[in-house]
């Protein structure tokens, strides 16, 4: 994917929003593309933003690393 036609505006606010940056980078290239072309019609600071939070929502999964700690215990043994 190149990069080089990104508008700079997009590409600065999810760089910004290390959420966003992690989900995006995530993405396939087709995905990419489309948030590219959708970040390309709008013109305020207000829009980029509200799309790259969008990016960045919680999108319900639990994150692994807040889970019941005594989880990791569960499971089969070793020996």
């Amino acid at each position: 994917m190149d990069y080089n036609n990104m508008p700079l505006s997009l590409g600065l606010a999810i760089t910004s929003n290390r959420a966003a940056m992690d989900r995006f980078v995530d993405m396939t290239d087709d995905e990419k593309q489309e948030f590219i072309e959708r970040g390309r019609s709008m013109m305020s600071r207000d829009e980029i933003d509200s799309l790259v939070d969008s990016l960045a929502a919680d999108d319900g999964k639990p994150d692994v690393h807040l889970e019941d700690v005594k989880d990791i215990f569960n499971g089969p043994s070793i020996g």
